[in-house]
């Protein structure tokens, strides 16, 4: 039987930041290279982020030694995952009617997301939702403010950390009226939501069904 590792809640936090900026380091890496491909260093950015999940779970499990559930991967109850589905799909309705008071209606083009989006095919529309949701998730809730809980004791200073850095995240790329509106209120539904569920499979549902205007636009 595994037994814990003590690893020190500030390590393991610092492990989880440098797998997090992974992805953004290949990139840098890639353009220092010469490869200037806009699509092709998507998409490298994309598989870094499923390699940094990878060695994160493989750092929970092999490292810590810990279970899964210490980063909220268990199965949630059916009455959880009704409530969370009519939760997400609120939520982004929400967050774009604040949206269009704030900026009018339509998303924003000129962001660097909606740039990518506006280019993507289904299949890439698929993949960005599936890749945002599980990556996300699991370092923003389930490994982020679980390490902050052993660190400090107070689920609430974690959810608020999460939320904050989750949402100033989004600001580079996502520009600041849609990061004050729709990303804002996302963020308070699953950042609410990990806080009194503590399950991470309900987070990564949510925010796939909040990232569904994603694959709208590619549709359209």
């Amino acid at each position: 039987m595994k037994t814990a590792v003590r690893v020190p809640p500030l390590a393991a936090l610092a492990v989880g930041v440098a797998l997090w900026y992974f992805p953004t380091l290949v990139e840098r890496a890639s353009r220092l290279l010469g490869d200037d491909d806009r699509a092709l260093n998507f998409d490298l950015v994309l598989l870094s982020r499923w390699i940094a999940v990878a060695l994160l779970l493989g750092f929970v499990l092999a490292v810590e030694r810990r279970p899964l559930s210490s980063v909220g991967l268990q199965v949630p109850r059916r009455r959880d995952v009704l409530i969370t589905v009519g939760l997400a799909v609120l939520a982004p309705v929400v967050g774009f009617s604040l949206y269009a008071l704030v900026a009018g209606p339509g998303p924003d083009q000129q962001a660097q997301s909606g740039q990518i989006i506006a280019s993507m095919s289904v299949a890439g529309a698929v993949h960005l939702i599936v890749n945002a949701a599980v990556v996300e998730e699991l370092f923003y809730r389930g490994f982020l403010m679980e390490r902050l809980i052993d660190l400090t004791g107070r689920p609430w200073l974690a959810a608020l950390v999460s939320y904050v850095v989750f949402v100033g995240g989004h600001l580079p790329g996502s520009g600041a009226a849609t990061t004050l509106t729709v990303v804002a209120v996302g963020a308070l539904l699953l950042v609410g939501l990990y806080w009194v569920r503590r399950n991470l499979l309900l987070c990564m549902g949510a925010h796939a069904i909040g990232n569904l205007p994603i694959l709208a636009a590619a549709l359209a």
